[in-house]
């Protein structure tokens, strides 16, 4: 991260708060992984949603917006593939600041979650990042062969949707 980024993300009420993120995910982990970066980042994406099982469609879209990866829209299903958008303040940022934004860590965690709310072998892929609009287009490819990993969590992350009708009285200021 240079300064140019720096002081943009630190101007910018959403991205004040994710600093330590992007500093570690678009410029310490490129840097120690190199060319395989991607790759790992891949696996680690998977690994997360093995730890963190989701259930539904909508639980994967409230788990992208909750944990700050963007947000992700399920687009079309058809035959064995999946297409989402992946979009926001957070995604636009990281491809207008960054040369090689790596969202691998975004489709392995997508390709594990389908495999596990379809029951079908999956994997996912970036297809296009659109730069000027501040989208990444991501596939998921499905295979008819049931999952054999055997490393999945034992129960299903549950997602917490947060009172919508503001504070409880007990937040900490």
């Amino acid at each position: 991260m240079d300064n140019e980024v720096y002081k943009q993300f630190i101007n910018d009420d959403t991205m004040k708060d994710l600093l330590g993120q992007e500093l570690i995910r678009d410029s310490l982990i490129p840097e120690i992984l190199g060319k395989d970066s991607h790759e790992i980042s891949y696996w680690a994406g998977k690994h997360l949603a093995r730890n963190h099982r989701l259930a539904t469609y909508e639980d994967l879209e409230t788990f992208f917006k909750q944990f700050k990866f963007g947000d992700l829209k399920l687009l079309k299903r058809a035959g064995n593939q999946i297409s989402w958008q992946l979009s926001g303040k957070v995604v636009a940022a990281r491809l207008k600041s960054f040369d090689d934004p790596d969202f691998y860590l975004e489709s392995g965690f997508i390709a594990q979650s389908c495999q596990y709310i379809l029951n079908q072998q999956a994997e996912a892929e970036l297809e296009k990042a659109n730069v000027n609009k501040g989208f990444v287009l991501l596939s998921t490819y499905l295979s008819p062969d049931k999952p054999a990993d055997g490393e999945e969590a034992s129960s299903i992350f549950e997602i917490v949707e947060p009172d919508q009708e503001g504070s409880s009285g007990d937040d900490v200021k």
